[in-house]
């Protein structure tokens, strides 16, 4: 299952969990495009419950969804959180590479929120 949700605090958060259903890449694709359209500040908070694995074609897509909001998503979003059930330092190192903005990686949804919001606020009292 995919939810996306705007918040009026500047936090967006897009969570795939169980149970998985069949439009789940598609609608995670289609949370990504509204997400390169946003203007900022924001702070994105990524859940990403269980095993959730892109078709060749959906890797296709988000590397070039990735690629086409690089400059935007950099200059827009003030910090990325991204939830894992086993959090690795290669998946924080890979979307730094992404963007030129924070990133933090923990298994505590809670944290991610923190983690965005302080952002958030950093960027409001500029």
């Amino acid at each position: 299952m995919v939810h996306f949700e705007m918040h009026d605090d500047g936090i967006v958060d897009l969570r795939l969990y169980p149970p998985h259903a069949q439009t789940d890449e598609a609608d995670y694709l289609s949370a990504l495009d509204r997400i390169g359209h946003l203007d900022g500040p924001y702070a994105i908070v990524v859940d990403i419950s269980g095993n959730t694995h892109l078709s060749r074609e959906g890797e296709i897509r988000q590397a070039a969804w990735a690629k086409a909001t690089r400059q935007r998503i950099s200059s827009s979003c003030r910090a990325l959180a991204l939830v894992r059930e086993n959090p690795n330092p290669r998946s924080r190192q890979s979307f730094e590479r992404l963007w030129a903005i924070p990133v933090h990686v923990t298994s505590n949804r809670d944290e991610a929120h923190q983690f965005a919001a302080r952002h958030l606020g950093r960027a409001a009292r500029s």
